[in-house]
């Protein structure tokens, strides 16, 4: 009995080391690429400002789909009543009919096929909350449909893999002004001369510690809306930015282009994505 409680024990012994290994193998494996820096992020922004613009080969080119049917499911939020607008005003009536009617969680989960008629159904079996992507999604997709060019873009750390990242929308408005329009906050931002002012241009403004003016109605869910809070969330998030060219497969991997720094290395990132450190190729959004 003595011998076979041994064994037993032996067994029990080599079984729990075994797993431990496995865990300690599994970390290793599974270790990050690049570690959260030790560095505050406005310093590490700083470092990787500059981009190199080289020659992009398999050059990829927006494909948007505009002017499309309105849902039937936008009716039953009077819909209607926000596209009264002309010009650059239809911009901020979308942004405004997001920010009414849904609202940012940022533990919310998209649908697997995220398109805006499948994420505002979302919203509706989740108290009308989504998070970030969901709430850009809907905005760039009604977007388009007013005949606007427009994109959500993926705002993305330093590290890999990371466990906080941003998603905001750029739009090229009527007038020809490009704007970066933010629905988790009802956002967007004008500079010193009161003009728009573009994600591109948030980037360099903050690596620049220039000051910009949000609008007075930016606000996170009704609570108010703290400037500097934002500029150094937006320090950390802004280091890459991420964005797909075909906008009817709205979060596809193999459709993603990604902008990535001088001297930023990807070895051991997805090879499914096109990095660049072309901002003159990334930020190609086409013509009117």
């Amino acid at each position: 009995m003595e011998l076979y409680l041994r064994i037993l024990l032996g067994i029990a012994v080599w079984f729990i080391t075994f797993v431990s290994g496995m865990k300690i193998y599994q970390i290793y494996k599974n270790k990050a690429k690049k570690p959260v820096p030790d560095e505050d992020r406005i310093d590490v922004l700083r470092k990787y400002s500059e981009y190199e613009e080289i020659e992009v080969k398999n050059k990829h080119y927006p494909e948007m789909e505009l002017n499309h049917p309105v849902p039937e499911i936008l009716h039953k939020y009077d819909y209607s009543s926000y596209c009264n607008r002309n010009g650059d005003e239809i911009v901020f009536s979308m942004l405004d009919f997001v920010c009414d009617h849904f609202k940012h969680y940022s533990h919310g989960v998209l649908p697997s096929n995220p398109s805006l008629v499948s994420v505002v159904r979302s919203c509706e079996e989740n108290e009308q909350k989504t998070n970030c992507r969901g709430l850009s999604l809907i905005l760039s997709e009604l977007l388009r449909i007013n005949g606007i060019r427009a994109r959500h873009v993926t705002c993305k750390p330093y590290e890999e893999p990371f466990r906080d990242c941003h998603v905001v929308v750029d739009c090229l408005m009527p007038s020809g002004s490009r704007i970066m329009l933010d629905p988790t906050y009802r956002l967007y931002f004008t500079d010193g001369n009161g003009e728009y002012v573009s994600l591109r241009q948030l980037r360099e403004a903050i690596i620049a510690g220039k000051t910009l003016h949000p609008n007075k109605t930016a606000s996170y869910n009704g609570t108010g809306f703290n400037y500097d809070e934002y500029i150094e969330y937006m320090s950390k998030n802004l280091l890459r930015l991420n964005t797909n060219y075909r906008l009817n497969d709205t979060d596809s991997i193999s459709s993603q282009i990604e902008l990535i720094p001088k001297g930023y290395s990807t070895k051991g990132y997805s090879r499914k994505v096109q990095y660049t450190t072309s901002p003159e190729y990334f930020w190609n959004i086409g013509e009117n």
